[in-house]
């Protein structure tokens, strides 16, 4: 997705409807009956174990993915709407500036409603004086759209103090959005739990409510529409309604980027579509209003890069993304292009097209998980992978992506700290060591960091007049206070 990647994980695999996996136990009450003797019990338990183990670790999964990888420190609250702004327009006519998710998360952690009601209302009107503010909005969601579950009564509270608004039931219905897509996990549906398909489905349906009720404060809201389609698609009771939801939001903003390539995600093989539903599309999005929908005709290529990366072909995966990348540098073709770069080797190519990528999206926590990825497994860059895992994890912090990376990065950061301080550049060494501890406290990086700090020092007064001195040297510097 445009921000948090639709089609990264997951597959519907022309399945519209959860597995049942009752056939299961159907066959063996049917074994047990015919069977006699010790062994058909044993079989019994067997197969009953193994059905709990599954289900114990789907649940250990949906809990994982509702939990922070790692608790960080917001930034400072916003004092002005939060957008960032940079000169300029892209060649599309998009604004380069943009909206500061992660000091949208922290007036939400400080309960500041009124404020983010009117950032939010405000972004809307910019959208519907010109649509190429779309993604002033739409961000401004996406920012919301992270599944962890101690967030949801700050979400309550933000209904009750602006309940007139559009805004608190769109960041509501984006919320809850997550937390259906968490329940459900990542795996193809043959491999997805039904327990977690109904984790996904009693999420799915207050979250579609909330964006109906943002809806019906403004029809406006295109983001609401995108959610609900992504609803749609993904499953549950709101299937039959994928296409009139699309037609309704093209209706609305013809010219709407992000709503279309939700919609073709929808279309793709994997969810119940096909390539011709999405070429056709593609097509029929009107080009004389926004020039840009030439490139959704890449979408194709890029789900037929991961089809052919999962089928073990990564020169097919390449040369399916590079001929989306010709159509257009869209972040999340520059994505997909640095995701198949890296394991062919090509770390310097990888990490330009995502670096490419991360300017026309600054705090897309997908593209800065990707990116710490590569520094960190490919070319095991720590330091680089630091401050975009950081960001990402102030964004998404139960990313299962931020899980996966997180000890790497910092054990990675715990060796080169170490490294340091035994070649004597201890003050290199107390950044890394902080850094780690920042991701993965632990009373070993503890001890490493007191070791740090005092090796040199004995406590004469020379070494405390030593020391006075490079403070005053250094008034700004953290670490020489």
């Amino acid at each position: 997705m445009t921000g948090t990647n639709d089609s990264r994980r997951g597959s519907g695999e022309n399945e519209r409807k959860p597995l049942v996996r009752g056939s299961l136990l159907a066959a063996l009450a049917l074994g047990v009956v015919i069977a006699t003797g010790v062994g058909a019990f044993a079989l019994r338990d067997w197969v009953v174990e193994r059905i709990q183990r599954r289900n114990d670790e789907a649940a250990r999964g949906r809990s994982e993915r509702v939990t922070s990888a790692a608790i960080v420190a917001l930034p400072p609250l916003a004092v002005k709407v939060p957008l960032i702004e940079r000169p300029g327009k892209d060649e599309h006519g998009y604004p380069r500036s943009y909206v500061d998710r992660a000091g949208l998360r922290t007036l939400l952690k400080r309960e500041k409603y009124q404020e983010l009601t009117r950032y939010l209302e405000q972004f809307q009107a910019d959208f519907e004086a010109d649509f190429h503010a779309e993604y002033f909005l739409n961000d401004a969601a996406e920012a919301f759209e992270t599944a962890e579950k101690e967030l949801e009564p700050r979400f309550d509270a933000w209904v009750s103090a602006t309940p007139t608004s559009f805004a608190p039931y769109l960041a509501r219905g984006s919320y809850r959005f997550a937390v259906g897509v968490a329940g459900r996990g990542f795996a193809y549906a043959r491999k997805t739990n039904s327990e977690n398909f109904a984790a996904m489905n009693a999420a799915f349906g207050p979250a579609f409510a909330d964006l109906e009720q943002a809806l019906s404060k403004n029809p406006r809201v295109v983001p609401a529409l995108r959610d609900q389609i992504r609803i749609a698609f993904i499953g549950g009771e709101y299937q039959s309604r994928f296409h009139t939801i699309a037609k309704r939001a093209f209706a609305v903003c013809p010219g709407c980027y992000p709503v279309r390539y939700s919609y073709l995600v929808g279309l793709q093989p994997r969810w119940g579509g096909s390539y011709d539903e999405m070429e056709s599309a593609a097509r029929s999005a009107p080009r004389s209003v926004n020039p840009r929908f030439a490139t959704l005709r890449g979408y194709v290529d890029c789900d037929r890069a991961q089809l052919a990366y999962e089928g073990n072909d990564l020169a097919g995966a390449l040369r399916h993304v590079e001929r989306a990348v010709a159509l257009g540098e869209e972040p999340e073709f520059l994505r997909v292009r640095g995701r198949y770069l890296a394991p062919s080797r090509q770390i310097k190519l990888a990490l330009e097209s995502l670096t490419k990528a991360l300017d026309r999206r600054p705090q897309d926590p997908a593209l800065l998980l990707e990116r710490a990825q590569v520094y960190a497994y490919e070319s095991k860059d720590y330091p680089a992978a630091y401050p975009d895992l950081m960001l990402a994890l102030q964004l998404k912090p139960a990313d299962p992506d931020a899980h996966e990376v997180l000890p790497v990065v910092a054990q990675g950061l715990t060796k080169l700290g170490w490294q340091a301080h035994q070649e004597r550049r201890n003050q290199e060494a107390i950044v890394l060591l902080d850094q780690a501890t920042e991701l993965l406290p632990s009373r070993d990086l503890e001890a490493r960091r007191f070791e740090v700090l005092t090796s040199g020092f004995n406590g004469s007064d020379e070494a405390v007049t030593k020391l006075e001195s490079e403070a005053n040297a250094r008034p700004d510097d953290f670490y020489a206070q």
